[in-house]
């Protein structure tokens, strides 16, 4: 994967194409503020990172949309690249545009959409640049989820910015980054060839593998612990279950049996209830029986008497107002006198009580109504009388039935208590039904697991499972994993050490090596090691980066592993142009600096060459050296007010 060529979008439709070519030294010189270093954001940008680094001011005033031609093999096949500027205030967005196609060339502004997120752009470009599917296996005490190596990872390898290139601690771009150094040692491993696709996803396997065997172990230790005392287990869980009155009474033969008497026990209905009722407890239930029931009698009794004296209380008085009512109608006119005396004279029975006229004959009539009268009062007499003696026998027989009212809920509540206790047994008893009852499906669980087949059963997936650990582990030893990694980065320290003898850097004689555990480049020298941040000057720190990136992608290019075929480099020669008018004329005044900054350029077109056409190096810097071989190599020159943006797009003139 190789750069053809970015395109930049004006909003009007405008664009401006930079071509690039693949497989060669391709060189953008210029002056300082012409927009070389936007270069490296644009392509970081059009790989699939969120996040637009472009500065602000002319591009991302007038640039609308960026886009970016890449070629994926030597067949034709092309990738086109289109991000969106993000909206608003916004610096990041997710929206991209991706298209594959034979000799594929960038559409006009119109035909521009995105139809992809930079996750998806991410994965299809490393799909199509031979990156499979893997994962990158975190330490086992790490909470971090382990990664999946995809493109963003392997443009970390690609680019190295202004500030990046001439670092003393940072060897790869980004590092110092949240993240970015723990992914940098996952993937490159992956991206060298020492770590298998597949590795994480079968280092997870080998974690379940090893955590079923543990399981199984376990599971037969107890099965064999089982069927040791089973028979035990069984016999005393059957003699629970009959002194409970869950199963009869019964005598079994041998286990199967017996398994089979505790499986009925599991689901039968007890044919009895264990009770804790005495003879005393029962005694006393029939005789507070019999006391309510005789009580119950008597009240029955007390009841009815006074039923029948209110009857005849209420006869009475209705008998009192019938003489009552007859004596007043005889007595209403004082017509017919007393038989007794008044003051001593006899009343006469010939005087007329109508009229008092004397009569020749006496009426019998008066006499008899006379005689009637002293009946009725006397009758009236009796009655009233009686009154008094019928209300104290009605309270005599109220104050008797409250008594036995009293007595009987003595005897109901006794009743009650005694009712309550045995509901309060039998429901223990039936705790005690489904206590034996679980112990019994707990024990039948055991048993079913320690004949001699379910053993046999045991032992082969064991074996099977100890057999899967066993052919994990031979194929994901530890130990190779390090050697494989540290056999090439061996062959990559080789090449670093042979291009900073060539660059004629420091400890460039010593031994120079990748160290993976601190990316970064260490010169193991007689007192010790040396890393980058102990080696002086940014001539070293320069040739340093140039040496290790080169070399990590001669390895990839030569193994042919997934990493785009290029390396962007910016401003890789500062070091050497300490002034301004330097700047300006691309060519360092002082000799060695001359010498210097043309032995990088040679080194970067020699590597290029050996490797052609695979491998594409772009630089963005001031450097514009007189030899023909550099000038064929430039690709876009920015003096003398050329620049990124053509001054029409800031002047706002029309095309």
């Amino acid at each position: 994967m190789q750069l053809l060529a970015l395109v930049l979008y004006n909003a009007d439709g405008r664009t401006r194409r930079l071509d690039f070519t693949p497989g060669e030294l391709n060189i953008v010189t210029g002056e300082s503020g012409t927009g070389k270093s936007a270069l490296l954001t644009i392509v970081e940008y059009c790989l699939g990172r969120n996040t637009t680094l472009v500065p602000v001011g002319p591009i991302s005033d007038t640039v609308e949309w960026y886009a970016a031609l890449w070629s994926l093999n030597d067949s034709g096949a092309r990738a086109f690249v289109a991000r969106p500027k993000p909206k608003g205030q916004n610096s990041s967005t997710t929206i991209a545009m991706l298209e594959f196609a034979n000799d594929l060339e960038p559409p006009p502004l119109a035909e521009l959409r995105g139809n992809t997120d930079t996750r998806q752009l991410r994965q299809q470009l490393g799909r199509r640049i031979g990156i499979e599917e893997n994962e990158t296996e975190s330490s086992p005490w790490s909470t971090r989820q382990g990664l999946e190596a995809n493109i963003g990872h392997a443009a970390l390898l690609c680019l190295q910015s202004q500030s990046e290139v001439a670092s003393q601690s940072a060897m790869f771009h980004r590092m110092g980054e949240d993240g970015i150094d723990q992914a940098l040692r996952d993937t490159i491993p992956y991206f060298l060839g020492a770590v298998a696709p597949d590795e994480a996803r079968k280092r997870a396997q080998l974690r379940d593998a090893k955590r079923t065997v543990a399981r199984l172990e376990a599971e037969y230790e107890r099965a064999q612990q089982a069927a040791q005392t089973i028979d035990i287990e069984l016999g005393s869980l059957y003699a629970e279950a009959r002194a409970v009155g869950l199963i009869d009474d019964l005598d079994y033969s041998d286990r199967a049996e017996l398994i089979r008497t505790l499986q009925g026990a599991r689901v039968a209905r007890p044919a009895y209830l264990v009770t804790d009722d005495g003879p005393d407890e029962q005694d006393r239930w029939q005789a507070l029986e019999r006391r309510r029931d005789e009580l119950s009698q008597n009240l029955r009794v007390v009841m009815e008497n006074r039923g029948l004296l209110i009857n005849e209380t209420h006869a009475a008085g209705e008998f009192v107002s019938a003489l009552a009512r007859q004596e007043s109608r005889l007595t209403s006119l004082n017509l017919l006198p007393t038989t007794s005396a008044t003051n001593g004279v006899e009343n006469d029975t010939q005087t007329c009580p109508a009229c008092g006229n004397h009569m020749e004959d006496a009426d019998p009539t008066a006499e008899t109504l006379r005689r009637s009268l002293e009946d009725l009062r006397a009758q009236v007499g009796t009655v009233t009388g009686a009154r008094p003696a019928q209300r104290r026998a009605l309270d005599t027989l109220d104050t008797e039935a409250e008594t036995l009212r009293t007595q009987l809920r003595v005897v109901e509540g006794a009743l009650q208590n005694i009712d309550r206790g045995r509901r309060v047994r039998e429901q223990t008893q039936t705790n005690t039904w489904d206590f034996t009852r679980g112990r019994i499906d707990a024990t039948l669980s055991r048993s079913s697991s320690v004949d001699e087949r379910a053993m046999g059963v045991l032992l082969n997936r064991l074996e099977q499972a100890r057999s899967i650990v066993e052919a994990l582990e031979g194929e994901l030893d530890d130990a190779n994993r390090t050697e494989q990694v540290t056999s090439r980065l061996a062959v990559v320290g080789r090449d670093i050490k042979a291009y900073a003898e060539r660059l004629e850097l420091e400890h460039s004689a010593e031994d120079v090596r990748l160290d993976l555990a601190r990316l970064t480049v260490v010169a193991d020298t007689d007192t010790g090691p040396a890393p980058l941040t102990r080696i002086g000057s940014a001539k070293n720190w320069v040739g340093y980066h140039l040496a290790t990136h080169l070399a990590l992608h001669r390895y990839f290019t030569r193994q042919d592993r997934p990493v785009p075929r290029f390396l962007m480099l910016d401003q890789p020669t500062q070091a050497h142009y300490p002034s301004e008018n330097d700047n300006e004329t691309g060519s360092p005044e002082d000799d060695a600096d001359r010498i210097a900054v043309r032995a990088m350029f040679e080194l970067l077109r020699d590597v290029v060459a050996e490797l052609a056409p695979q491998f594409q190096v772009i630089v963005c810097d001031h450097a514009d050296l007189p030899e023909p071989w550099f000038a064929q190599a430039v690709r876009q020159r920015w003096r003398h007010g050329e620049k990124l943006i053509p001054a029409q797009w800031l002047d706002g003139a029309k095309p």
